[in-house]
C-alpha cells in the first residue's frame, strides 16, 4: 500500500468517526428530550460537547491535508 493511501485511509476513519460521534451525542439529546422534555435546559452543554467533536475533526482533517501533500 502507498504511503498517500494509508493517510488518506487514516483521515477518512478520523472524520467518519468524527461524524458517528456527532450522530450519537444527537440522538441520545433526543431521546433525552423524549423521556424528559426538561432536559433542553442542558442544550448548551450539549452544543459544547458537538463543538469539541467539531474541533476534533477539524484538526484531523488539517493534519491529513499537511501530511497528504508531499
Amino acid at each position: 500500500m502507498e504511503v498517500i493511501t494509508a493517510k488518506a485511509i487514516m483521515l477518512g476513519i478520523a472524520l467518519g468517526s468524527a461524524a458517528i460521534g456527532l450522530g450519537w451525542v444527537g440522538a441520545n439529546y433526543m431521546k433525552a428530550l423524549g423521556r424528559n422534555p426538561e432536559a433542553g435546559k442542558a442544550a448548551g452543554q450539549v452544543i459544547i460537547i458537538a463543538a469539541m467533536i467539531e474541533v476534533t475533526a477539524l484538526l484531523a482533517f488539517l493534519l491529513g491535508a499537511f501530511l497528504l501533500t508531499e
